[in-house]
């Protein structure tokens, strides 16, 4: 095969790939298909050519990844496992060539189930030896219009078996019809929104009657020499001057103070006060300067058409801690989108970044004197497996170098980033993932010992390594996302030489801009099982340093803990990676951490899981807590139980924005919902099985509450844009605000105020919130329309989750657009297409169909 040849294969080879059964398997396997279909005038015959794919699914999971390839015999096509979620297909000599118009149907088992159009990955691509690989274009783009409709139960269901006790799991979720998805976006008619400010203040008091306009000319911002950031800020935000000598009809005043009080009482860190008056111009009081810059924030809420209303403010935060994960190292996300999200953060208050920079798909960050990282973690394309100088194609980054898949920040991007941070008092904390998750490290120090040994400079190439060449991992254990060389050797003095190099290096970019306070370190999801066997943990033994095999996760913590604790920094984890055992659930002694602070993220609560009450047991054993349910708080989960929507769901089938703004993160108990399967869950199952229920007994160790994004299925900014908002304003909401309902025991009085407090939430959303984001060119998702027949008044209803969002329908299927301000009249005897568009109308949500009756 030649150049020529392969790249018209690359155009004319079209892939279908279809789920076909969830349920036959019970939860063990699907049943899938991929369609080949040979449109190309050209001979596909055997040969040495293959393709490659990324499939989050274990395929063929009895064989497969401890067997070298599986054959599906009747196709002559196997499949090979290479590594993490890449898999390759290719020709047996049992293969028979395809003409131009033949098909190839190759039916497969996968592990688990697949219930989403995104679960697949695009850009499969061609190979052939010693040629250049070749995407093949029927799987090219985000529309991923090969992956054939999930249209029937046995394709969007995945449970559907008979426990062990002779009770049943069975799915109960189906995609939402029109009428079901009305019902749910359905709000209380709340009136006319008044003036409003997201998150919820304290106390206000405004007077709409009276609006003071903000002309320019006779207004100009006045403060202290040490608030002079905070009043550039608010300068450049309204187009008013800074002057603190001019005289002017009107000041807005930025003022600190030592004496302030609130509500009678002295006011916190993060504690300001807003008054606007027509007689006494507008003033921001504080104690230092990150409540001024909340005041200012709160005062740009205000700000409608240059005018503001007479108002007066008191307010504080509910937690410390309100925070914001993203993952850029699955896919990486630049430095522009970045700067847009801590934006859109400081605008609502929120106060901390969690960076993770690192994972076994990529390492973002330059560290100096370790070029490796970046020259070879932060690259993905198509190499042979034991070629070192890049990672693999891996999440559908396809073939070259020039996608989601490749990138990094340099010193000089990081630290710029840290600076647009720190004006928006905003504390970065970078994550570092280990000792799992580490695949891109393992091999970028892979590639550093191979340089340096060609170089015969054993020393150094020996002095940052991280896995135990005498110990094979490649063909035993594997993560929960499939890869082999995942976990950093515990075993081994170079590990720790790595981590110390790396905290203190970050420490350094951190130190004239923004002091580094925490040092987060991942530890979760580690396959210890990978380290069986290696001859430096073995040894590690023998020296009896450790006792057995079981304490070494413990032992790299504590070591890793002591490196961040030398450094003057507090320690972040995830909850796994202080419950190095999970069969017994017991936390690492506190005490064995001497940092001042250990902060814990919880996010393991999938309510039968037996793991949701580990939040209060670390609470109670003295750590730091950051509330991060993956229920309510991970935003890689979709908005609907629907297959055409975007997400994951291990955790739950889908969060919406009002789930996640009803979250109560002081009683988590309280929103025990549903099972995985959607059955629903007393309120009080967790206490009814006391091996999940700690009580809260160190209220004051619940330090806030941070939503995350991992970004496996996220490749574009505004995919990025879509999952993170508006959900991230519900956090925002709870991490400031804290409702009455919250405190309410009554359950039904409970749902009852939620169900009121939304409905004015979703509005303020549609009406004036998503209106801003527009501004700020963020992609926020759009929840398609749901519609009700009104059969008596022969009438069609339309709603949308955010009332003020556009919504528009058509009746020719799509040509014309109409937009919907009042109930239609039915069309019985054509489809009704339904759309709900961005507030600026620039953006579209997925088309849903009302579809006319029809005749039997």
């Amino acid at each position: 095969m030649d150049q020529e040849t392969l790249d018209e294969f690359g155009r004319c080879l079209d892939i279908r790939y279809k789920v076909l059964d969830n349920l036959t398997d019970g939860k063990k396997t699907y049943r899938a298909q991929i369609v080949l279909t040979n449109k190309s005038e050209r001979t596909l015959k055997y040969g040495d050519w293959a393709i490659y794919f990324c499939h989050i699914r274990m395929i063929e999971p009895g064989h497969l990844p401890h067997s070298t390839t599986y054959e599906i015999h009747d196709t002559g096509m196997r499949f090979t496992h290479v590594n993490g979620c890449l898999f390759k297909l290719s020709p047996t000599k049992k293969f028979q060539k395809m003409e131009k118009g033949d098909t190839l149907k190759i039916k497969f088992k996968a592990q688990y189930f697949s219930v989403a159009r995104s679960d697949l990955m695009p850009n499969w691509y061609l190979l052939f030896p010693k040629l250049r690989p070749v995407l093949i274009q029927s799987t090219v783009g985000e529309e991923m219009s090969f992956v054939e409709p999930f249209d029937n139960p046995d394709s969007w269901k995945r449970f559907d078996y008979e426990l062990t006790d002779g009770s049943s799991r069975y799915d109960h979720y189906n995609p939402y019809n029109l009428q079901e998805r009305f019902d749910r976006q359905c709000c209380a008619n709340v009136g006319p929104i008044k003036t409003s400010v997201i998150p919820t203040p304290v106390k206000m008091s405004v007077n709409e009657e009276i609006q003071i306009c903000l002309s320019p000319d006779e207004w100009v911002v006045c403060a202290e020499e040490s608030l002079n950031k905070e009043a550039k800020f608010l300068s450049e935000k309204l187009n008013i001057p800074v002057n603190n000598s001019q005289e002017v009809p009107h000041k807005i005043t930025l003022q600190l103070s030592s004496t302030l009080k609130i509500q009678d009482k002295a006011a916190g860190d993060e504690s300001y006060k807003l008054t606007v008056k027509a007689d006494t111009d507008i003033t921001v009081t504080a104690v230092n300067r990150a409540g001024i810059f909340y005041g200012i924030q709160t005062l740009l809420s205000l700000v409608q058409s240059n005018k503001v209303p007479d108002c007066d403010i008191e307010d504080f935060p509910r937690y410390p801690y309100r925070g914001m994960h993203m993952d850029v190292s699955r896919n990486f996300h630049g430095k522009e989108q970045i700067l847009k999200l801590l934006d859109v953060m400081a605008m609502y208050k929120m106060n901390k970044f969690h960076f993770h920079l690192t994972d076994d798909e990529g390492w973002r960050l330059e560290i100096p004197g370790l070029e490796e990282l970046t020259q070879v973690g932060a690259r993905r394309g198509h190499v042979n497996k034991t070629d070192l100088s890049s990672l693999l194609p891996l999440l559908g980054s396809g073939p070259g170098f020039d996608t989601s898949g490749s990138g990094y920040y340099s010193v000089e991007e990081y630290r710029e980033i840290l600076r647009y941070a720190k004006l928006r008092h905003i504390e970065v904390i970078p994550e570092i993932d280990m000792p799992g998750h580490s695949h891109a490290a393992i091999r970028s120090m892979k590639a550093r010992h191979q340089k340096y040994m060609a170089e015969k400079a054993r020393e150094k190439a020996e002095e940052y390594l991280l896995s135990d060449l005498d110990h094979d991992t490649s063909c035993g254990s594997h993560s929960v996302q499939m890869y082999s060389e995942n976990a950093m050797n515990p075993g081994m003095e170079s590990t720790y030489k790595f981590v110390k190099k790396v905290v203190t290096e970050v420490k350094k970019m951190h130190e004239d801009i923004m002091p580094l306070q925490t040092f987060h370190f991942g530890g979760d999801e580690v396959p210890y099982e990978a380290w069986e066997g290696s001859p430096a943990c073995m040894s590690l033994i023998d020296s009896e340093e450790v006792k057995s095999s079981e304490d070494l996760m413990e032992y790299f913590v504590s070591r890793v803990a002591d490196i961040v604790a030398k450094c003057d920094l507090d320690v972040g984890a995830w909850q796994d990676g202080i419950f190095p055992d999970e069969t017994d659930l017991v936390p690492i002694a506190r005490h064995k951490f001497k940092s001042k602070n250990v902060y814990v993220y919880a996010w393991q609560n999938v309510w039968e899981s037996g793991l949701s009450g580990c939040a209060y047991r670390l609470a109670n054993s003295g750590y730091k807590v950051v509330m991060s349910q993956g229920t309510h708080l991970y935003f890689d989960h979709p908005y609907e139980p629907d297959p055409e929507e975007r997400g994951l769901y291990w955790a739950c089938r889908f969060c919406d924005a009002r789930k996640t703004f009803t979250f109560m993160p002081d009683n988590i108990y309280a929103n025990v919902d549903v099972k995985l399967t959607g059955e629903q869950l007393s309120k009080d199952y967790i206490r009814k099985h006391k091996e999940d229920h700690d009580d809260l007994k160190k209220p004051e160790n619940v330090t806030g509450i941070q939503a995350q994004l991992w970004t496996e299925l996220v490749r574009t900014w505004d995919q990025m844009d879509s999952m993170i908002f508006p959900r991230l304003l519900c956090v925002a909401e709870r991490a400031w605000h804290k409702s009455d309902w919250e405190l309410e025991p009554d359950k039904e009085k409970i749902a009852e105020r939620q169900f009121e407090e939304w409905s004015s939430f979703a509005h303020k959303l549609g009406s004036k919130e998503l209106a801003r984001l527009d501004k700020m060119g963020v992609a926020y998702h759009l929840p398609p329309p749901g519609a009700h027949c009104l059969v008596e008044e022969c009438k069609l209803e339309f709603n949308s989750a955010y009332p003020g969002l556009p919504i528009f329908y058509s009746t020719d299927k799509g040509e014309t657009w109409t937009r919907y301000t009042t109930k239609i009249d039915t069309i019985p005897d054509k489809d009704v297409y339904l759309c709900t568009k961005s507030v600026d109308e620039k953006r579209t949500s997925r088309t849903v169909i009302m579809e006319k009756p029809r005749k039997d």
